[in-house]
C-alpha cells in the first residue's frame, strides 16, 4: 500500500468502509426492524431481480450525481448493500486440482447467515466450477476489489499499488517501468452467477484503489509507475496520473483531466459530492523529492499545509476549500457536502461545507481522532478503554457507548451499515499465548441497531458463520 507521508497513521477515514450508494428502488428483502429475529428470507441474493438493487452506500443516484463505490481502508475490503455484505476470505485454500484460491462470501442481513456465494447446494466449494471460488493467480489476495453498481456485482482484479514506497537496496534499473498484470474488471449477478470479464486496462498503467460512478459510467485514476534509485534505496514513483471515465457499454476510456495541477501537491481522492471529487494533499510550498519524503527527519512538515479541494469533473476546475497549517497529526471524514476534520490533540472537530467553504466548530471533545461515521454520527475512540464516542453532525451532541469486544475488551470492529442496523465484529475466537498476545482463530459477527450501538446497549444479533470471517 502507498506510504502516503507520515499522516497516513492518522485515520483519515472517508465514507464508511467500502460501502455502496443509495437505493434506486425498494429492496425485495424486508428492512431490518423489530421483527428481525423472525426472518424467513433465503440467504442467497437474487441473481437479477429488478427489485433488489444496491441499497447501499455504493449505489449511484438517478440524478447522475457521483457516488463513491469503493475505497478500501484498514483491513476492510468488502462491499455492502442494505441486504448483505460481500467479502473475500483472507486465507488461500488448495483446490482439488492443486491450485490455490480464495472464496467470495456473503452475509445475508435478514437471514443473519454467512454463506459461500454459490447457488449449488451440493457444491463442496473446492473446484473452479464453484461461483465462490476465485483463483489467487487471477485475483490477488488483499488487492482485488469489490463494488456494486447498477444492480450488478463487480470484481476488480488488480495488484497492489506500491506508488510512494521505498525498498532498502537497489532493485532494477533507474527509471525502469514497474511490470505488473493488467487490472481487469469482471461483472456478475448479485448471487455470484454469470461472472464475465468486461474490461481490461492497458498493462502499462496502474489503477488506483478507488472507484467512483454515476448512472452511466465509472471513474478511475490511472498512472505509470517507475523505479528510481538513490542513496542505496529504490523508490517507486508515478507519472502521467490521469482521471479517466470508463464507459463499460462501449468499452472505451476517456481522459477527463491530468491529476498534475502544477502545484507540487500530490492529490488523493477521499470522497465525492454532486459532480465533484473531494481531494486532499499536503502543500510543502515546493517540490519534495522521494528521499525527503522517506527521510527520518520530518522537518519538511514544519511549514506544510494540509489542503482540501474539490475537482469539478465537468470542467476540470480545482477549487481549494480548506487548509490547515502544519497539523502533524490529523483525521477526517467526508460525508455528503461536508468535510469533518480534527487536528489530533486540539480537542475539537471542525465542520467544513464543501460548496461554500464555510467552517465552524462542530464540538469540543478530548478524544478527537475520527474513526468513521455511522448514519449521521461521527465516532471517535477512547484508547484507554477502547470504547466509542458518537457525535451527531447536526447538533454536535456527544454520546458515549461502552460496548467493546466481548472476549478481549478491544474496540468493536464496525464493518458496515445495514439500514437501521450496523454489522460489527463483536467477539473473537481467540487463545491467549501467555505473553499478552492472542491467536485469533475466527471472528464473530453480529448486527446491532444503531440506537443500541449509540446508547451502549448489549443487544447484538449474531450472524451464523460458515467460515472464520475477515
Amino acid at each position: 500500500m502507498k506510504k502516503r507521508i507520515a499522516w497516513i497513521l492518522v485515520l483519515g477515514i472517508v465514507l464508511l468502509l467500502c460501502s455502496c450508494g443509495k437505493p434506486e428502488t425498494e429492496s425485495r428483502l424486508p428492512y431490518l426492524g423489530s421483527d428481525i429475529t423472525d426472518s424467513e428470507s433465503s440467504p442467497l441474493p437474487s441473481p437479477n431481480d429488478n427489485n433488489i438493487v444496491d441499497d447501499s452506500k455504493n449505489e449511484t443516484e438517478k440524478n447522475g450525481s457521483l457516488s463513491l463505490l469503493c475505497m478500501p481502508q484498514s483491513n476492510i475490503q468488502g462491499c455492502t448493500t442494505d441486504n448483505g455484505y460481500y467479502y473475500f476470505s483472507k486465507e488461500d485454500e488448495r483446490l482439488s486440482d492443486g491450485r490455490f484460491a480464495t472464496h467470495l462470501m456473503y452475509m445475508d442481513f435478514a437471514a443473519r447467515q454467512e454463506i459461500y456465494l454459490c447457488s449449488n447446494a451440493a457444491c463442496t466449494h473446492n473446484t473452479v466450477d464453484c461461483a465462490s471460488v476465485f483463483l489467487i493467480d487471477d485475483f490477488p489476495l488483499f488487492s482485488t476489489l469489490l463494488f456494486v453498481w447498477n444492480s450488478n456485482l463487480y470484481i476488480m482484479s488488480k495488484e497492489q499499488d506500491h506508488d510512494g514506497t521505498v525498498s532498502m537496496g537497489m532493485f532494477g534499473g533507474n527509471g525502469n517501468a514497474v511490470e505488473s498484470k493488467p487490472t481487469t474488471i469482471y461483472r456478475a449477478n448479485l448471487d455470484g452467477t454469470d461472472r464475465n470479464k468486461v474490461y481490461t486496462f492497458d498493462s502499462t498503467v496502474t489503477v488506483e484503489d478507488f472507484v467512483v460512478g454515476d448512472d452511466s459510467g465509472l471513474y478511475f485514476i490511472t498512472k505509470k509507475l517507475t523505479t528510481q534509485q538513490s542513496s542505496g534505496n529504490s523508490y517507486q514513483t508515478s507519472s502521467e496520473r490521469k482521471l479517466i471515465y470508463l464507459d463499460l457499454t462501449a468499452k472505451t476510456e476517456t481522459v477527463i483531466c491530468s491529476m498534475d495541477f502544477g502545484d507540487n501537491i500530490s492529490w488523493d481522492v477521499i470522497g465525492c459530492s454532486d459532480h465533484f471529487l473531494v481531494l486532499c494533499g499536503i502543500d510543502f510550498g515546493r517540490e519534495v523529492s522521494s528521499e525527503e519524503m522517506h527521510a527520518d527527519n520530518n522537518s519538511i512538515y514544519d511549514d506544510s499545509y494540509d489542503v482540501f479541494a474539490t475537482l469539478n469533473i465537468d470542467n476540470c476546475s480545482l477549487n481549494e476549500i480548506y487548509r490547515v497549517y502544519a497539523p502533524k497529526a490529523r483525521s477526517y471524514v467526508v460525508d455528503g457536502n461536508k468535510l469533518y476534520f480534527s487536528v489530533i490533540g486540539d480537542g475539537s472537530i471542525t465542520s467544513v461545507d464543501l460548496r461554500s467553504g464555510e467552517q465552524k466548530e462542530l464540538c469540543k471533545i478530548t478524544k478527537d481522532s475520527l474513526w468513521g461515521m455511522v448514519g449521521d454520527k461521527l465516532y471517535t475512540r477512547d484508547s484507554s478503554d477502547h470504547t466509542y464516542y458518537f457525535i451527531d453532525v447536526n447538533t454536535g451532541e456527544i454520546s458515549h457507548s461502552g460496548l467493546v469486544n466481548k472476549s478481549l475488551g478491544w474496540s468493536l470492529d464496525i464493518i458496515a451499515e445495514a439500514g437501521d442496523h450496523v454489522l460489527t465484529i463483536y467477539d473473537y475466537d481467540a487463545t491467549a499465548k501467555g505473553d499478552g498476545s492472542y491467536s485469533i482463530h475466527g471472528y464473530k459477527y453480529a448486527l446491532i441497531s444503531k440506537d443500541d450501538l449509540f446508547a451502549g446497549r448489549d443487544n447484538f444479533i449474531p450472524i451464523s458463520m460458515a467460515g472464520t470471517g475477515m
